[in-house]
């Protein structure tokens, strides 16, 4: 069966991978001239197996009213009447209860093992150099309650297998030495060893060009899809902006935001909102840490990928294709540096990027067969957790096809 998979960041590369292995002719599409350069362009870095959280929480409920108000600079909403906002903002709020929320991540944990497990296999049979480590990572909690509120989760995640330790501030520094000068408040942290973490966008190419040299998989690098043909009410053709349709046996919708661009013909997208986020890249110097570290206070993620160190942060529900705001840069530009000063205060270069991460109600990612279009599949909504989830969701989908 011919497929194209439409999106060539970390999702849409490793559907492309998993469908050939199973003995598909691919063709990967993507508007950009090279794979890599959407949210998967300079993202966290992080492959979070053992964290999982649905983005829709009891905490993040109470906080909400703080949220709307712009009293927290990591996250900021821009209200605005447009219905399948609404829609999703309301289905959003109904996923925040603690049942649901642990519903939410449980789901997402089991897909993020699935991944992990993928990603084992592709490491043992391809040498592809992405920056790729088992770093671990700690969570850092500026206060004694917020430490103790994490605990119920942690018992839950080793009920599940997974490997999370609680930490003291004195134990934490022992794991990373670095944070002996670490200008946030610590009480505690949460130690996960087995996380690993990797450049995303380096992963895209590299696999990428493995599929090409194997001949399993094609491209079609700066082409824009605008829509599909059917015939006798199946998809027969991909169509693009300015050149002749593809045509395929199946298409998978893995465009990240972009797929709101397709909402005619794909109602799930509707279901999609973009959220965004920021990211700051600075050269590694000695002393920085190694360890990735999220502080949960100030919703910061820090991650050494290669000789590089990078934050990412912030997380704007604005109107999709809002672009770079300089003045939430700078917010997450000014916060690095409080904490870490000798890491970004100093840096000879630095590498600023904004992204879009698609996000459904849920957390979870949509995966499954388009409503409307038989043929047509959709692989998207994976938010912030994008690199931690794509190859298990790719399996998915490649079983969904079988």
């Amino acid at each position: 069966m011919h497929i194209g998979v439409i999106g060539a960041g970390v999702v849409g590369v490793s559907s492309a991978y998993l469908l050939a292995r199973a003995g598909h002719s691919v063709t990967l599409i993507d508007a950009e001239m090279a794979p890599g350069r959407g949210a998967s362009a300079a993202n966290a870095g992080q492959l979070s197996w053992a964290y999982g959280d649905a983005m829709a929480s009891p905490a993040l409920l109470r906080h909400l009213p703080a949220i709307v108000a712009h009293r927290d600079p990591a996250f900021h909403v821009r209200l605005r009447l447009d219905a399948d906002f609404l829609r999703w903002g309301l289905r959003f709020l109904a996923n925040a209860p603690a049942r649901r929320w642990w519903k939410n991540t449980s789901a997402i944990l089991q897909l993020a093992k699935e991944s992990r497990q993928e990603m084992a296999m592709l490491l043992a049979e391809a040498d592809l150099a992405f920056d790729y480590r088992v770093a671990g990572k700690l969570h850092l909690y500026p206060d004694a309650s917020s430490l103790a509120a994490a605990r119920p989760t942690v018992e839950r995640k080793r009920q599940m297998g997974l490997d999370q330790r609680m930490l003291s501030r004195a134990e934490a520094e022992v794991v990373e030495p670095a944070l002996r000068t670490y200008q946030g408040e610590i009480a505690g942290a949460v130690y996960t060893p087995d996380d690993a973490l990797g450049d995303a966008a380096a992963f895209c190419r590299q696999l990428t060009d493995l599929m090409v040299r194997r001949s399993a998989v094609s491209t079609a690098f700066g082409r824009r899809v605008v829509g599909f043909e059917q015939h006798a009410g199946r998809l027969s053709t991909i169509r693009f902006a300015d050149c002749e349709p593809l045509p395929v046996d199946a298409a998978v919708v893995t465009a990240g935001p972009l797929i709101r661009t397709l909402t005619s013909a794909l109602p799930e997208a509707r279901a999609i909102q973009p959220v965004a986020g920021y990211s700051l890249t600075v050269p590694w110097t000695q002393g920085a840490p190694r360890v990735s570290l999220t502080d949960v206070k100030r919703k910061l993620a820090f991650a050494a990928i290669g000789d590089r160190f990078r934050v990412a942060g912030l997380a704007d529900i604005v109107a999709p294709g809002s672009g770079f705001a300089p003045d939430r840069f700078a917010i997450l530009r000014e916060t690095a540096c409080a904490v870490l000063p000798d890491c970004f205060g100093q840096a000879e270069w630095a590498l600023r990027w904004s992204g879009e991460r698609p996000v459904t109600p849920a957390s979870h990612p949509t995966i499954a067969p388009s409503r409307k279009i038989r043929g047509v599949y959709v692989n998207a909504g994976h938010g912030m957790l994008g690199w931690t989830l794509a190859l298990g969701s790719a399996r998915r989908l490649a079983e969904m096809l079988a």
